[in-house]
């Protein structure tokens, strides 16, 4: 399975993990349940092996939960301190508690920190599973690693001109990747005119893409490079999905799986070391660039049709125009009104392949789910407006109001003792509001 199989088939969380409004159902771990998560944490612990401390100095195996979705039923490799799971055959069972959310993201519970992930979900592949496993086990360590950049979206890479001369840069990647020599150094310094050229159009955009290249990237290229069994095998996997991108899905989010990867393989051959000096204010792009020891200057529009840039112009201008429709859509919905207006949206997750960008109003996600102060929210069509620093949210205005139940497009809302949905200054709009206490 390639990375782009693994982003559409799950929901990629925030660090703050998935909330999920279903109720918990008093429910132990089946025996079948437990035979798998046992097989998962030996897939776990033999990655882990195999790396042996190689890429960051420290095991990649610790703390895991493994968690039934549908019961809340979680299976631990290791006991909690609080000692509230159970030994049972060789692992420890129990009820994940109300406040502690599931998530395929790092958990603190109990005052430490854990490698959560729920068991229906992870691939099938062996291959897939193991990167997948490194890859969030990763996650766990970041912060002592001091890799835990602040990472924000990057709406510019769906846009026609950001997606061009990224996919471009994929392409370079992907020919670096494969090449050796003088071949290879061409393909690296194509691939960062490209970098170059985009960062040039879009301003500021060359911190935001290498903060998520720290934060996402490296815990990618840590799946692969720790799964794979040679640094051939993981070139070459790392090059098929730099040159079969889903051309559906938002960039926004996700792109730092594609190239993370990249350049962490292409530092390893040609600067080695460079993992030690990696910090969360690096960029991937200028550590590679300080392995070109000349000072050629190549145009970015001549290099750029090496690469098929004519075909990739030709789909873009395509996808463009269904996006724009796309954004009128959801601008007249969420913008124009009339909206429910949400703020202070709490723990939230979201599913960010299928994000459309509206611009300096936020991005629209189709799934997303939140716990938040006035409430539960989940929306599972339509989509929910949510500014670039989550701060707020706006829904299409509620279809019903059943006491303290909201029900509109797609969405619902179970609001928390004295919230309720008022009028809002705008006409026909309304916001969430307490009672005076």
């Amino acid at each position: 399975m390639s990375a782009w199989a693994w982003i559409r088939k799950t929901v990629w969380v925030t660090s703050l993990g998935l909330f999920l409004s279903m109720p918990a159902l008093a429910a132990s771990p089946t025996p079948a349940e437990i035979a798998k998560a046992k097989s998962v944490f030996a897939d776990a612990q033999n990655v882990s092996t195999r790396d042996a401390g190689r890429l960051w100095g420290v095991p990649l195996y610790g703390r895991m939960l493994l968690v039934i979705p549908a019961t809340r039923a979680v299976i631990a490799n290791q006991p909690d301190p609080q000692q509230r799971l159970q030994p049972q055959d060789g692992v420890y069972v129990g009820m994940l508690p109300e406040d502690v959310v599931l998530s395929d993201a790092p958990t603190e519970w109990e005052g430490v920190r854990w490698t959560q992930l729920r068991l229906p979900m992870l691939p099938e592949d062996a291959g897939a599973r193991s990167i997948t496993l490194a890859h969030e086990m990763f996650h766990r360590i970041q912060p002592e690693l001091h890799l835990a950049a602040n990472a924000t979206a990057n709406p510019q890479l769906d846009t026609e001109q950001g997606r061009l001369w990224l996919q471009l840069e994929w392409r370079a990647l992907a020919a670096a990747l494969i090449e050796s020599g003088p071949a290879q150094t061409q393909a690296i310094r194509d691939a960062l005119v490209f970098r170059n050229q985009r960062h040039a159009l879009f301003p500021g955009s060359a911190a935001t893409e290498a903060a998520m290249e720290i934060v996402e990237g490296t815990a990618q290229y840590t799946g692969i490079a720790a799964a794979e069994p040679d640094a051939a095998a993981a070139r070459w996997y790392a090059a098929a999905d730099l040159v079969h991108p889903d051309a559906e899905v938002s960039f926004s989010r996700i792109s730092a799986f594609m190239s993370g990867p990249a350049y962490g393989l292409l530092l390893d051959e040609r600067l080695p070391g460079w993992r030690k000096a990696l910090n969360e204010h690096s960029d991937l792009g200028a550590m590679l660039a300080s392995t070109l020891h000349d000072n050629a200057k190549e145009s970015a529009d001549s290099r750029a049709a090496v690469y098929g840039a004519s075909g990739l112009r030709i789909e873009l201008a395509d996808r463009a125009a269904r996006e724009e429709a796309m954004q009128a859509q959801y601008r007249a919905a969420l913008v124009d009104g009339p909206t429910l207006s949400l703020t202070a949206l709490g723990r939230f997750s979201f599913n960010p392949s299928t994000a459309v960008s509206l611009g300096a109003d936020g991005i629209v996600y189709l799934t997303f789910h939140a716990i938040a102060r006035w409430g539960t929210l989940d929306v599972k069509a339509g989509g929910v407006l949510v500014s670039s620093d989550f701060s707020r949210a706006a829904l299409p205005v509620p279809t019903t109001i059943k006491g303290s139940h909201l029900e509109g497009n797609g969405w619902t809302i179970d609001l928390a003792p004295g919230w309720s949905a008022a009028p809002a200054a705008k006409s026909g709009n309304y916001v969430l509001m307490q009672s005076p206490r």
